[in-house]
């Protein structure tokens, strides 16, 4: 699975995707992977849960997390200059492992986790540099009428780059996005034939 067109995949679900011109797609998709990266390359060898310490963020375990489009949300993050905190749902994160199957290959528990953390680590390190790639990037002119121009930063960006970030951080051999599109089709969700469709869509929007 190619991670520009799993990145675009996770582009189109931004609001302001339809706004964004067709040749200006890879900028966003390219732009983003390259900010994740590079931000794990900052880390290469290090531990997902010696970072947490040594940035003092805390973890907190709970129950299930709420479906979001049909996606178990696996946790969420507090940041503030006071401290941050990532709450992790483990019910959630097993059921991702559990259902995360592709060709016989399935995540255990525990790398879920470490996704999980390694993502939201990305958030909140941006955060606690103060500044996001999200900011960095063009923003998209969202309404246009009598020479009045609004524009608004592509927010998506950011989720690609977190993704990237846990890729390469943890060396895993596909965007983690990929395995939510596994949930979908394991759990009836979504058909193979609709993902293929999907990311056939997707390929010829990056050509």
């Amino acid at each position: 699975m190619d991670d520009r067109v799993l990145a675009l995949c996770e582009l189109s679900n931004d609001l302001l995707f339809r706004k964004i011109p067709e040749d200006r797609l890879a900028y966003y998709v390219d732009s983003s992977l390259e900010a994740g990266r590079s931000t794990a390359a900052l880390f290469r060898g290090r531990d997902i849960r010696e970072l947490y310490r040594q940035n003092h963020i805390e973890i907190r375990y709970t129950g299930s997390g709420k479906q979001n489009y049909g996606v178990i949300l696996r946790g969420q993050s507090a940041m503030s200059k006071a401290g941050c905190r990532v709450e992790v749902y483990w019910d959630s994160i097993a059921a991702l492992a559990s259902h995360s199957v592709w060709e016989g290959q399935s995540l255990t528990a525990e790398q879920a986790l470490d996704i999980h953390l390694a993502h939201e680590f990305f958030h909140i390190w941006e955060f606690q540099q103060g500044r996001s790639i999200v900011d960095a990037l063009e923003p998209v002119t969202r309404f246009q009428l009598l020479g009045i121009k609004k524009a608004a930063h592509v927010r998506r960006c950011e989720e690609i780059a977190a993704h990237a970030f846990a890729k390469a951080f943890l060396g895993l051999p596909y965007l983690p996005n990929f395995y939510d599109y596994c949930y979908l089709i394991t759990t009836g969700k979504m058909t193979p034939e609709a993902f293929q469709a999907l990311m056939g869509k997707m390929t010829a929007l990056l050509s």
